[in-house]
């Protein structure tokens, strides 16, 4: 069985170094915690988008700027209501 080692320096100058320096000085299983962490990272940050999560949000922001009528069917394009949605709903997507 193969073991690798990686040195990692700290600048204690930097707040999140120091920080991390910290969180990893007090744990007794290091390569363990780091291991589990940076799994735990991984995951989230490649973690799909739950489709039905995404699908509840735009309902309520819908919602919440006054949600989409049935008034403009059967009228004429010149009379129909024109609803606005705020821009808030088109920048949680570009946040996505």
């Amino acid at each position: 069985m193969a073991t690798k080692r990686i040195n990692l320096s700290f600048s204690i100058d930097r707040e999140d170094d120091a920080k991390v320096y910290s969180v990893l000085s007090a744990q007794k299983y290091k390569t363990d915690y780091v291991i589990k962490a940076v799994l735990s990272y991984i995951g989230e940050r490649d973690k799909g988008f739950d489709k039905e999560i995404v699908k509840q949000a735009v309902k309520e922001a819908i919602a919440e700027c006054g949600g989409i009528t049935t008034e403009n069917k059967g009228k004429e394009n010149d009379s129909c209501i024109q609803h606005e949605l705020p821009d808030d709903i088109f920048d949680m997507f570009d946040n996505l």
